[in-house]
């Protein structure tokens, strides 16, 4: 009687196609997790930045920052509002200050 020490060609290659089938069908939930988790971090981010805008208001008597080095130097850089650190976009992307006279003061970011 003949014993067999190794695997086949063909258990080879339906082991690699079930891999490969399996594979197919993770990667795709892991991108998908990727781009949420990163939506979600930029939401947070966004609305952490309001917050501190609202909050530098309140302490200048209802007063923004007039532009946009005053936002980056005494929000965005500032250890008051965020002790660790300045938010950063997931994305690569930079938050904006816009303060018109008469309209909303926002902080805006793309990506």
């Amino acid at each position: 009687m003949k014993t067999r020490k190794g695997f086949t060609l063909i258990e080879l290659l339906l082991v690699v196609l079930i891999l490969a089938v399996l594979a197919s069908i993770v990667v795709p939930r892991i991108t998908a997790s990727t781009a949420d988790a990163k939506t979600s971090k930029c939401n947070a981010n966004w609305a952490n930045l309001t917050e501190a805008l609202e909050l530098y208001a309140v302490k200048n008597d209802g007063a923004y920052p007039a532009s946009q080095a005053l936002f980056n130097s005494n929000i965005l850089n500032s250890l008051t509002y965020f002790p660790h650190g300045a938010p950063v976009c997931p994305y690569g992307t930079t938050y904006t200050y816009v303060s018109t006279a008469g309209q909303e003061t926002v902080v805006q970011h793309s990506h």
